[in-house]
């Protein structure tokens, strides 16, 4: 087990509209606020679409399969973790969506999801990533 204190964090409410690209605009927030590394911590809204990554087999380090869902969907809730790479921003979420009041659907998000309606975020980030 690693812990680590998170000292500075800032807290952000975010805000998407119709059409904009969950994971993209989280890169983009990453990058415009200068971020190191940010986590979220609850979001509420809608989608359009959204993207479910699952392991496909039960074994260490899985290959990792997904399926494309078109909505509309409601958000139970979404939360992860957005940070820097060598190779760019890397965005980690997991949550649920509701499709019609009775579907769920759930497990790793990937990208491709987009908001229908509204999208909103709080976020903590920092500036200098302290996590190991």
């Amino acid at each position: 087990m690693v812990t680590t204190t998170l000292d500075n964090l800032q807290y952000f409410h975010l805000r998407l509209g119709p059409g904009e690209d969950l994971f993209q605009s989280l890169r983009v927030f990453l990058d415009e606020q200068g971020l190191a590394r940010a986590f979220l911590l609850s979001t509420i809204g809608s989608l359009r679409r959204v993207v479910v990554n699952f392991p496909k087999a039960l074994v260490d380090n899985p290959e990792v399969g997904n399926i494309v869902l078109d909505g509309p969907f409601e958000i139970n809730g979404i939360s992860g973790e957005v940070w820097r790479e060598d190779k760019g921003i890397r965005v980690h979420l997991h949550g649920t969506v509701t499709r019609e009041g009775s579907g769920l659907y759930g497990g790793g998000l990937g990208d491709g999801a987009v908001v229908l309606k509204l999208a909103e975020m709080v976020i903590a980030g920092v500036k200098q990533d302290e996590v190991r």
